[in-house]
């Protein structure tokens, strides 16, 4: 048994080793005609200047029109500015269509039951991801599922920013606003989406009604509430004194479907970082990706949802911290959380993960994560992982999930994750 398992991982590694011949540029590298890795370190993981780059619009925090190596398409002369109203302000088109793609796939070895072994290719998931800026003060973003794991898929996030509002009256950056379909920014880190691991963290997915049970692969805001779920409304964002940051925010709290009830759910979040790169891209040490500092922040999700005619009320608060160290990433967080007034309805988990970059191009991870559902048992998973770049945008990665509760071998991931 030990030697077919050793068979098809040598397989699987010489069917991908051609990989590095592929190379292609996702739509900001071209914008801005630059790497990959000046926003992430291990795709889709953003490094601190690709976070300022998210927080500014999708754009250079600092000197962005020098920076810009694309022209864009002019919609109306920059004069109209001076007799606005009687004119349409002035935007503009990205002078390329600012269209990416992402392709995942994977091969899984693990067992079923106690000695069945089992191997199959997993079926792919192909994205479509369009992002731009508009004008000085307007982006937008959508992502949409074209082809998941066998099943056509859906639009997950399609929005538009109004950034910088007010700014001859507030502070540089201090009010942003965004409405329609998005992950609301209440926590760092959202699996699949801004992680490297393709388990998705239990911390923005966990419900207690999975009971000792964790999400094992990427979710998309079906199933059990989570914090991570895509959802409609608006949200308010800024950054105050460099270091201060705020996002608040209003959602219809069903996710993706159909309201279920006429209350709104709210949500905020409060961070503040010490050392390295500021949220707004100021004080930059040099390498973008290697800095020493510390970033904590506190969240609150308040909502209801219905359930057979029933209103019910449920929250989540807690708090997170992400320390960089050169090369050693730290991240971890505590969550706490009620799905309703009994206690089978309540839980509290937190979890700690480390990064390491080995080189540049290879990263390890090891996560763990434990959820305490009231009156029942508790769960506990550890995630070892290994991401290799072969080119800036080919990612290989090798992941397993083991049950603290009971160690042994039962699935064994490998996965490949590319954009172009």
């Amino acid at each position: 048994m030990k030697k077919k398992i050793a068979t098809e991982v040598l397989v699987f590694i010489f069917l991908f080793s051609g990989i590095n011949e592929l190379f292609s540029i996702p739509a900001f590298s071209r914008k801005y005609k630059t790497s990959c890795v000046t926003c992430h370190s291990s795709f889709p993981k953003l490094n601190p200047f690709g976070e300022a780059f998210r927080y500014n619009g999708y754009k250079f925090p600092v000197n962005d029109e020098d920076n810009v190596k694309e022209e864009p398409i002019i919609l109306g002369a920059e004069a109209y500015k001076m007799v606005w109203p009687k004119a349409v302000w002035p935007g503009s088109l990205p002078g390329t269509t600012p269209i990416a793609f992402r392709g995942r796939t994977g091969f899984t070895i693990g067992n079923e039951g106690d000695s069945l072994l089992f191997s199959e290719f997993g079926k792919p998931t192909l994205q479509l991801m369009a992002s731009g800026v508009l004008s000085e003060g307007i982006s937008f973003f959508i992502g949409a599922h074209l082809y998941e794991e066998g099943k056509m898929g859906n639009i997950d996030r399609f929005f538009i920013r109004f950034n910088n509002l007010f700014k001859n009256f507030l502070p540089e950056k201090s009010l942003n606003i965004r409405v329609g379909q998005f992950i609301p920014d209440i926590v760092p880190f959202a699996s699949n989406h801004r992680g490297i691991t393709n388990s998705a963290y239990a911390f923005n997915t966990y419900a207690p009604e999975l009971g000792t049970g964790f999400v094992a692969g990427h979710v998309h805001g079906g199933g059990p509430f989570g914090i991570e779920n895509f959802q409609l409304g608006a949200e308010a964002s800024g950054i105050v004194k460099s270091r201060f940051r705020y996002v608040a925010g209003l959602v219809n709290g069903n996710g993706t479907e159909d309201d279920d009830n006429s209350f709104r759910d709210l949500y905020g979040r409060l961070s503040f970082k010490l050392g390295g790169m500021a949220f707004d891209g100021t004080f930059r040490d040099g390498v973008t990706d290697i800095e020493t500092s510390i970033t904590l922040g506190v969240f609150a999700y308040k909502g209801i949802k219905t359930i057979n005619s029933y209103d019910i009320d449920f929250h989540r608060l807690g708090f997170d911290a992400n320390i960089y160290l050169n090369k050693l990433n730290l991240v971890g967080g505590f969550i706490t959380g009620s799905d309703g007034n009994q206690d089978k309805d309540k839980y509290n988990l937190f979890f700690t993960e480390a990064n390491y970059a080995f080189y540049p191009w290879l990263t390890g991870l090891l996560r763990y994560e434990q959820a305490n559902p009231k009156g029942k048992e508790s769960a506990k998973q550890l995630v070892p992982h290994i991401s290799a770049l072969t080119v800036a945008n080919v990612r290989l990665k090798l992941e397993t999930r083991l049950d603290i509760s009971d160690i042994k071998f039962n699935n064994l991931y490998f996965g490949l994750d590319f954009a172009f």
